[in-house]
């Protein structure tokens, strides 16, 4: 049977990025695991999930709070893209569900693992990534983390910051990059995250990664508390076209599980329940 939220000791090593002004960055991080999601209730824990409203930008404009959309079945979190098929209710032609910890559970620093599959469809647009919990500046300069973007069947999936910075600057250092998948089974997608550097991988290989660069907060804003959304999207200007006929599509995660961050014995940020 599967754990439910639970507090488990166990500790992963890896060397932080270099920074000359910071002494401590040169010191080695341990992981250690604090934070297990494993979806064994019948349904959507709401002590630490909500599900995502609908919006009017590209990402959330079809997203539903309707319940069958976000189901927790067999250990497993699904997420549905589904036609609609009440346009008098909705007059959305697709809706689509997603979750977030956003006011539940939040994160500073640390490593976040989330194993899922995706359907491949053309206009599915499966996301998981990260916003500050308490922005003090409006986006993108308050800073966006997307640990996975995946369009439609492709066999990569997207890994991107987004700042004030990064938006004038995409290639100073790269904002993003590209990590391979099985594209019809399943990974293991990991952040991780200090104040000097962000690394991407899938599958334990890494495949992207962003530095901090000087001292202008600007630059490197993810220095605040952050929470997670996972989405299965459908449509927008990035993704293109929905084919409706082959709806309905769905988004499935395993598990989600978060280490905190701890050098010289001692945790340089918590999570914030």
């Amino acid at each position: 049977m599967k754990i439910y939220l639970m507090i488990i000791m166990t500790a992963g090593v890896l060397t932080a990025a270099a920074a000359p002004k910071n002494k401590n960055a040169e010191k080695p991080v341990r992981w250690k695991l604090e934070f297990t999601e494993n979806f064994s209730r019948s349904r959507l824990d709401e002590k630490v999930w909500t599900r995502i409203d609908k919006g009017n930008v590209d990402w959330n404009r079809n997203m539903s709070l309707r319940k069958d959309l976000v189901e927790v079945k067999n250990g497993f979190l699904i997420l549905h893209g589904v036609k609609n098929d009440d346009l008098k209710a909705d007059p959305r032609r697709v809706l689509t569900g997603g979750v977030k910890t956003q006011g539940k559970v939040s994160f500073l620093y640390g490593k976040i693992e989330i194993r899922c599959r995706f359907e491949n469809q053309k206009g599915a647009w499966p996301a998981v990534w990260m916003m500050p919990e308490n922005p003090k500046k409006g986006w993108p300069d308050c800073g966006e983390i997307d640990i996975i973007e995946r369009l439609n069947s492709d066999d990569f999936v997207y890994q991107t910051v987004h700042s004030g910075w990064t938006a004038k600057n995409p290639n100073n250092p790269p904002k993003g990059g590209k990590g391979r998948i099985n594209p019809t089974g399943w990974n293991i997608y990991a952040l991780e995250w200090t104040s000097e550097k962000i690394v991407w991988k899938v599958n334990g290989v890494e495949t992207h990664s962003y530095a901090r660069v000087g001292d202008d907060p600007a630059r490197y804003p993810w220095t605040e508390p952050f929470y997670l959304m996972i989405d299965m999207q459908l449509g927008g200007s990035w993704v293109g076209d929905v084919d409706e006929s082959t709806l309905p599509c769905k988004m499935y995660v395993d598990w989600v599980k978060y280490y905190g961050a701890f050098q010289d014995g001692k945790k340089i940020s918590k999570k914030q329940l």
